[in-house]
């Protein structure tokens, strides 16, 4: 939680530290946020350590002991190919743990980063992202991150989600991550 608003991260290993990352449109204008590990757990505080609006990718330091956190592997985006299992996972509508299955639509997609710069080589998924899921692990059938959940495509303003979402790919979480 940033404020009133809400997202999904998850825990990667960074060179020997273990951080959250997450979209940076979900911790947009925050330096301080609260993490939550799944219903009934307590709240933990975490630093906005840097943000990269044009991949909209962040990343965040918890406060206290990190080493029993398991950390999602990272898988090599160029070898997603179409037609192979995705799941996304995040806290859609505030409702915790939920994991949805669809399969990679298409790789190599253009989208818009929140400053208006373009993200390239997302992945596209029909697997239901919906406000919430930003910032959650898309994984493939390894349960391997392949991609940050980040837009869905919608069916005009006020539209609702059409099953077309994307996610930033991992290759890119891979360079963008251990600069911020």
């Amino acid at each position: 939680r940033a404020g009133q608003g809400s997202g999904t991260g998850f825990i990667v290993d960074n060179g020997g530290e273990k951080v959250v990352v997450t979209n940076a449109h979900v911790v947009d204008g925050a330096s301080r946020v609260r993490v939550r590990f799944g219903e009934g757990t307590a709240d933990r505080s975490a630093r906005v350590v840097g943000r990269d609006v044009s991949s909209d990718l962040a990343v965040l330091r918890l406060e206290g002991d990190t080493s029993s956190l398991p950390a999602l592997q990272l898988a090599d985006s160029s070898k997603v190919r179409i037609g192979d299992q995705a799941i996304a996972i995040g806290n859609p509508f505030g409702l915790d743990r939920t994991a949805t299955e669809g399969i990679v639509s298409a790789t190599g997609r253009s989208i818009k980063a929140p400053n208006g710069f373009a993200i390239d080589d997302a992945i596209q998924t029909d697997a239901p992202i919906n406000p919430g899921n930003s910032g959650g692990p898309l994984l493939n059938g390894a349960a391997q991150v392949i991609g940050v959940n980040s837009q869905i495509e919608t069916a005009g303003p006020g539209g609702g989600n059409v099953g077309v979402g994307f996610a930033v790919s991992s290759n890119t979480v891979r360079q963008v991550v251990p600069r911020l």
